[in-house]
């Protein structure tokens, strides 16, 4: 897991991240599933530009043991 770098995102791009952020959280409720906090805490920092997609991802992977 790579560390968390600050970096500046667009006004565009934190919309479209948190767009992106809420259709898998609707995705998932729809299947009775529910995020922990950790997941949605990662979630936040995503949307935010502390990182990219691939890190998210990669976070939950290695929470689950799927790393």
């Amino acid at each position: 897991m790579s560390v968390k770098t600050a970096s500046t995102i667009s006004a565009a791009e934190r919309e479209l991240r948190e767009r992106v952020v809420a259709d898998a959280a609707h995705s998932s409720a729809m299947e009775g599933l529910t995020a922990s906090p950790e997941y949605r805490a990662d979630a936040a920092a995503f949307v935010a530009g502390e990182y990219d997609a691939d890190e998210l991802v990669a976070r939950t992977r290695a929470r689950y043991g799927l790393a």
